[in-house]
């Protein structure tokens, strides 16, 4: 008997705010993380928020999951371009590089949750059980993760922080290298 579980949680995140927003994930437009496909402005499809505050430059949806397939387990990281905008004129270089370190910062804790599952001795009867705990344990350090993100780089307008951040974040991407999809 194949089972298939999927689970995503969906972290929405700002350039200038943070939330967290749930959804079906199925039939949406998704790019997957890859290190030879950075996102551009034209990958933003959504648009702001009437009601969001006017300083939120702009919002990177990405998610990362699990789908369960008998004992093989896919964890996914991705961007949802539908749910992800830009205000017009806030285009810039500066702005997309600190939103495309949100995606990266995905991409980190997919990779964590890949080494965890990896290493976990997996059966039919636990399969289920290890994936979700193991996802939730990652899904709540990587909420945290994106809030001191943003905190600590005042949402990419501190430029020194955020060189400190693209470091880590290049580090941890470089040190899961294994764990890549």
């Amino acid at each position: 008997m194949n089972r298939v579980i999927f689970i995503f949680f969906t972290i929405l995140l700002a350039a200038c705010s943070a939330g967290k927003h749930s959804y079906n994930s199925q039939d949406e437009e998704s790019i997957q993380w890859s290190s030879l496909r950075k996102l551009t402005w034209s990958d933003y499809k959504g648009t702001p928020y009437r009601d969001q505050d006017t300083n939120i430059a702009a919002r990177t949806n990405c998610r990362f999951g699990i789908k369960i397939n008998g004992l093989h387990v896919d964890v996914i990281s991705e961007f949802i371009p539908g749910r992800s905008n830009v205000r017009p004129g806030k285009e810039t270089a500066a702005l997309l590089a600190h939103e495309q370190l949100h995606f990266d910062l995905c991409e980190v804790y997919a990779r964590l949750l890949r080494k965890e599952l990896q290493k976990s001795p997996l059966t039919n009867a636990n399969v289920a059980a290890i994936s979700r705990d193991a996802f939730l344990k990652y899904y709540d350090a990587y909420k945290e993760r994106q809030i001191i993100y943003d905190n600590e780089t005042h949402h990419g307008l501190n430029q020194e922080k955020q060189k400190l951040w693209n470091a880590q974040v290049a580090t941890a991407l470089a040190d899961l290298a294994d764990y890549a999809q």
